[in-house]
């Protein structure tokens, strides 16, 4: 049996006396009791009205035990019963009210919570002009929430864990069973288990341990802020990582060309959502090799320009005092510390400064021969593509830089190069038994119906075969349903007639 005022000592010590650590003493039919909770967590007037008041009035009972509460009290949640302190205490830091009472052997947890939550809207990214506009928020009940409401099936599991020593941040698993792998869920769940880390903070802090190259240049682990795009990713095979205090939630496997797949792609026509694939593919990769290209063509093969093009450059670059790199490097460094100001700014202030960097400063560094106008333009549009595909912004703004270093040493051959032996990295990437760079390499002809020529919904048939999963079947074509009525009434008219020969 519980030593009352030792433990109640004992929580007390436990929080450091913080001061918003709340002890509610009562009295319940002649026996001293006590109720802990954090305070901001709970919604008191709930509190007060459904346990608070009922128990006061609680009398002739030999003992507070689960019988009592449950007929005496109104909750919201089923009371659970605790027998280890630690984890009293543990739920009382996660913001649930703790009851201790004189005589008993265990605590009653209630669950109450209330507070403030950022509301449901579309997210700042991943904006689109046909579908839903719902996105995370920072509450993992809310977010398994929206979940839950677009997948209405018992077969939807949700795994619960709890990580980080200090700060016990709830972390969800979440996959359709029948469709996930079971290899790749567990798997997914013994490394969030084994992480030995003070506080997780965001689901940054997730995807990290879960990277299996863990000093790639590239992110491995896909991350979304829209219900609709995690529903179709787990509907495909793949398991979802939702984080409390994030709005992005996680999914693996993941693939590079994920991408370039947008939420919108799957809402409007397959030959504009083919379209637009497309100028996102070439987008990124004109952005990434466009200022290298430039920069080794102006050092090392000039004579491969177009000579109306070489005599437009050649007046503006004479009285440049700095190399073409060089050059090349200070624009892409200056648009990197403007767009970094323009983020970290007000918005207000940001939205002048992007007007004095982009005009004011670009015209005065050309009008005093700092930088030639062609420098200027191509950096302008290579970062302006770069945006087309924003989850990829880090990488390719680091790839940028890179080829331009490269292209200014060793010209176009460094970066034929470079562009190989990246292809070839990638193409080694392997993570949870899938290769990143599928359907390309290795080339599944049958997922090519989602990528840069996108199908109708109806020829998905099956889910895609570079992600695996326990269930292939997606949907029944309506041309194998004809198919299969056909048969059927075939079988159905031979059985008559053969039923007909048989009685004459």
């Amino acid at each position: 049996m519980l030593n009352y005022q030792e433990t109640y000592d004992n929580i007390k010590n436990q929080f450091c006396n913080s001061c918003d650590l709340r002890a509610i003493d009562l009295t319940i039919s002649g026996k001293n009791s006590c109720f802990f909770y954090i305070d901001g967590y709970i919604d008191t007037l709930l509190f007060e009205d459904n346990i608070l008041k009922p128990l006061k009035k609680v009398e002739n009972v030999d003992s507070v035990s689960l019988d009592v509460l449950e007929k005496n009290t109104m909750f919201t949640t089923p009371i659970e019963e605790l027998e280890d302190v630690d984890k009293a205490i543990s739920e009382i830091a996660a913001g649930e009210i703790i009851l201790l009472a004189e005589g008993s052997d265990k605590f009653f947890r209630y669950s109450e919570k209330k507070y403030q939550l950022r509301a449901i809207t579309e997210p700042p990214v991943s904006t689109v002009l046909r579908g839903p506009r719902e996105g995370f928020v920072e509450d993992l009940k809310t977010n398994m929430f929206l979940i839950r409401r677009r997948v209405a099936s018992p077969k939807l599991t949700v795994d619960m864990m709890s990580v980080g020593k200090y700060t016990q941040t709830k972390v969800a698993l979440c996959f359709i069973d029948g469709i996930a792998d079971g290899a790749i869920v567990g798997k997914i769940k013994q490394q969030i288990q084994a992480m030995d880390i003070d506080g997780v903070i965001e689901s940054s802090y997730i995807a990290r341990a879960l990277e299996e190259n863990k000093f790639s240049l590239f992110s491995q682990v896909g991350a979304s802020e829209k219900p609709d795009t995690v529903v179709g990713k787990m509907l495909e095979g793949r398991v979802a990582i939702i984080v409390d205090g994030s709005p992005s939630v996680l999914t693996l496997p993941f693939l590079l060309y994920e991408n370039f797949q947008m939420s919108e792609d799957y809402y409007i026509k397959s030959y504009r959502a083919s379209m637009v694939r497309i100028i996102r593919l070439f987008a990124v990769i004109f952005s990434i090799l466009m200022p290298g290209i430039y920069v080794a063509l102006q050092e090392h093969q000039y004579q491969l320009f177009p000579i109306k093009f070489l005599v437009s450059i050649l007046g503006p670059i004479s009285n440049i005092p700095l190399s073409p790199t060089l050059e090349m490097l200070l624009v892409l460094c200056i648009f990197e510390i403007l767009n970094e100001t323009s983020i970290r700014m007000p918005r207000y202030v940001s939205m002048a400064l992007s007007v004095v960097g982009a005009i004011i400063l670009g015209e005065a560094a050309v009008s005093a021969g700092l930088f030639s106008i062609s420098s200027i333009i191509i950096v302008a549009v290579s970062t302006v593509g770069i945006y087309c595909v924003p989850d990829e912004m880090n990488s390719s703004n680091v790839l940028r830089i890179g080829f331009v270093a490269i292209g200014g040493v060793l010209g176009l051959a460094g970066i034929l190069l470079f562009t190989m032996a990246l292809v070839g990295y990638m193409c080694s990437i392997n993570s949870y038994g899938v290769s990143y760079m599928s359907p390309f390499a290795p080339s599944i002809m049958h997922d090519w119906k989602d990528g840069p020529l996108k199908a109708q919904l109806q020829e998905f048939s099956e889910r895609p075969y570079a992600v695996p999963t326990s269930n292939r079947t997606r949907q029944r074509s309506q041309m194998a349903g004809n198919l299969e009525e056909n048969s059927q009434s075939e079988n159905q008219s031979e059985d008559s007639n053969n039923a007909e020969q048989t009685e004459q």
